[in-house]
């Protein structure tokens, strides 16, 4: 009996039947057991045959059989109302709520769907993740229990030449519950490229449809010369949607295991991080011939970062160490100073208001911790409003400073300075901008402030104006078919020719350099208690040229004339002399298989280089290559070698499209020695990442002496974080 013949006398029988209700009654929706609702069934075949002797119904060809929201397709369905039983035979899909399908070539299930078992099933979890097996259960309409299985999450393109895919889990048993969303293993071996490498005789995970959830994550294997053979498991937690804590016990063989705790939370108006680690083991000592016994060892680093409100911003960073060789030692990094700081700001229409407080925290050898300051407070105004004439503007600059000692020197410091400006464009098409300003400070110091010693307390204060005016003339054209750009730069500067006053300490502009970034800025240094004095004049050229097949030239050249006033830049900065030296920089990319910045200072007297900082970057994708050379000549910083020469060079390899190898060196060439080298390997295709590294380091710190360090991580999709990697000695 054909459906178009049959028409709605058929569809009631089979709704009927299947909805477990007399053949003569009126045909309703079958209703699933524990559901409020009854469950819409339809059925679509090119034959339906009814044997009211035995109550069966039998479909045939291109069978759909719809029971609520889980699909049967078959090329034969045969339901016994007797035993409440379907049999499907031949291509059979089962597809359920979830997304999750199976298939099979005979299927035994109960009239809802939810019992029964299957023949050589193969299910889908989701568009990559397959279990094969040879019998399938269903049970209480939740558990798939999976005899003699396979899985892998590998994607099809992922297969190797064996057809196989790259790597999978064979299991006596697999257990998958769907209400639990978890997959349960029993006698499972792990297989890589068909070659068994792992055995547990009991394993589960989450199932793909879960995003996170409490458990182990991939471990990571390591090899130093300082902790010896180490192994980190961690362990997440999944405490809320919004809060996480991961648990990381590191073991050691030549130290004592390090516990290492991250908490992270996430609210609507911030997030917070939380990292804590310790460990009971032999302590620091700046001398790595001293004897050190056991002590705790550890560090605290945590971030908060929230918005108040719509205009409000608060937050902290915090770090500390207990001392100056644990991160490095247990690999949680390599920073010479930690910065703890606490702020609130304010941003409201043109302005903006901020606190903070600042500690810090030295880990070089050299560091005396009680001649660091604290500051607090770092408070900072900024306030821009327009002008009545023409485009210009004002501004409103404020600050108060407060630097604590333990040993030596404190400062506090209060400024503000008014400042107007202008912009204009000229009747040829140039560019200036004029700018006057008048700051004040106010300096109370505890201390001597030449060497930041002990001394008597003392007021100071100086009155500063300024003007700068800058000027530039963008010039563009065409030379055949090139793009191109030479723009002429000047600035002129005037300051007071005595505003640097003694009795002030320089404790924010210290860090002092002369390079094309700064030549036409009003100051050269990087705070406020140093100025430069007189009158200085800043002129050069920037030029760009850029052709259609994308090669591109550019670069900027600039010098300062000195024409009254001291000069209080530190000694070899460049800037000793009426004229300064020539700095500048020049980049080329002829294409997008070179790149070269080359940046530069030399004399103007007898031309010679007092600094070389170049890059290349060179090779086609699979092929890349990059070095760096830097030579300074001379450097005004105190307590460093006035030379310094330094090459780095790195390569990377892509062997495929998936394998990639690097390697790296730094070597001093002042000393002509290597300070360090690295390599590495990387892994990937869509189901599984292998990063493995090695790194020697030729360098001294406390007890640390030169280190060799191996790591090795494997991620497996489902099983463990693929976005786990590590850079290819820093070659992009």
């Amino acid at each position: 009996m054909s459906v178009r013949r049959a028409g709605w006398l058929v569809a009631t029988l089979v709704l009927a039947l299947l909805g477990g209700l007399p053949a003569t009654a009126t045909a309703q929706p079958a209703v699933a057991a524990g559901s409020e609702k009854p469950e819409p069934l339809l059925l679509q075949a090119e034959e339906i045959v009814y044997d009211f002797e035995r109550r069966v119904v039998t479909a045939r060809g291109r069978v759909e059989l719809t029971y609520g929201e889980q699909v049967l397709l078959a090329d034969e369905i045969r339901y016994e109302e007797a035993v409440d039983t379907v049999f499907a035979r031949g291509d059979i899909v089962l597809i359920r709520p979830d997304g999750e399908a199976v298939f099979a070539e005979e299927m035994k299930l109960t009239g809802d769907l939810e019992r029964g078992f299957i023949e050589h099933i193969r299910a889908r979890l989701d568009e990559d993740t397959r279990i094969a097996a040879n019998l399938g259960l269903r049970t209480e309409g939740r558990y798939n229990i999976f005899e003699k299985a396979v899985y892998s999450p590998c994607p099809i393109r992922c297969k190797v030449r064996d057809g196989g895919p790259f790597w999978q889990i064979r299991a006596r048993r697999v257990v998958h519950d769907q209400k639990g969303r978890t997959l349960t293993y029993y006698d499972a071996v792990l297989e890589i490229l068909g070659v068994p490498v792992a055995y547990t005789p009991y394993f589960q995970h989450p199932d793909p449809t879960v995003e996170r959830r409490t458990g182990f994550l991939t471990p990571s294997l390591g090899i130093g010369s300082e902790l010896g053979v180490t192994l980190e498991t961690p362990y997440y937690i999944d405490l809320a949607p919004n809060r996480d804590v991961t648990i990381s016990p590191l073991i050691s063989s030549e130290r004592a295991p390090m516990l290492k705790v991250e908490l992270r939370d996430l609210q609507t108006f911030g997030r917070t991080n939380l990292e804590v680690s310790g460990t009971y083991t032999e302590g620091y000592r700046r001398n790595p011939d001293a004897d050190r016994g056991k002590v705790f060892r550890g560090h605290l680093e945590a971030r908060g970062h929230y918005a108040v409100s719509e205009t409000d911003r608060a937050g902290f960073d915090l770090a500390l160490s207990t001392d100056n060789t644990y991160l490095e030692t247990y690999g949680l990094g390599d920073s010479d100073v930690l910065t703890n700081r606490l702020y609130y700001e304010r941003y409201r229409d043109r302005g903006y208001a901020a606190v903070n407080a600042y500690g810090f925290q030295g880990l070089r050898e050299t560091d005396e911790q009680g001649t660091i300051p604290f500051a607090l407070p770092v408070a900072e105004y900024h306030r821009v409003g327009e002008a009545p004439l023409g485009n210009s503007f004002w501004t409103v600059d404020a600050g108060a400073l407060a630097l604590t000692r333990t040993e030596g020197l404190d400062t506090q410091r209060l400024t503000a300075e008014l400042g107007w400006e202008l912009p204009y464009l000229g009747a040829i098409g140039d560019l200036w901008r004029l700018r006057l300003g008048l700051r004040g400070d106010l300096y109370r110091t505890d201390g001597d402030p030449g060497d930041f010693g002990g001394g008597g307390s003392r007021v100071t204060g100086r009155i500063l104006p300024r003007v700068h005016l800058g000027w530039s003339w963008p010039l563009t054209g065409e030379v055949g078919s090139w793009q191109q750009l030479v723009e002429p730069v000047a600035a002129l500067m005037i300051d007071r020719s005595d505003g640097n006053d003694p009795d002030i300490p320089d404790e924010d502009s210290q860090s002092f350099e002369f390079d094309e970034t700064n030549v036409f800025l009003p100051s050269r240094f990087t705070g406020i208690d140093r100025v430069e004095e007189g009158v200085r004049a800043a002129y050069g050229v920037r030029a760009a040229a850029v052709s259609p097949g994308g090669f591109r030239i550019s670069g900027v050249l600039g010098q300062i004339l000195r024409l009254s006033g001291e000069d209080e830049a530190p000694a070899n900065s460049g800037l000793g002399d009426r004229l300064s030296d020539i700095v500048g920089r020049l980049d080329l990319r002829p294409g997008p298989y070179f790149d070269l910045s080359y940046r530069f200072r030399f004399a103007r007297d007898d031309m010679v280089f007092r600094r070389n900082d170049a890059v290349v970057t060179f090779g086609p994708p699979r092929l890349r290559f990059r070095l760096s050379y830097l030579e300074l000549s001379d450097q005004p910083l105190p307590e460093v070698d006035r030379r310094r020469k330094e090459f780095v060079g790195a390569l990377r390899i892509g062997l495929t499209d998936g394998l990639s190898i690097g390697a790296q060196t730094r070597r001093d060439l002042t000393e002509n020695e290597t300070i360090a080298t690295s390599g590495a390997l990387v892994y990937r295709n869509p189901c599984f990442v292998l990063t493995a590294g090695i790194e020697r380091r030729f360098t001294s710190k406390g007890e640390l002496r030169d280190e060799t360090t191996f790591t090795l991580r494997i991620g497996l999709a489902g099983l463990g974080d693929l976005g786990t990697s590590a850079p290819l000695a820093g070659v992009e």
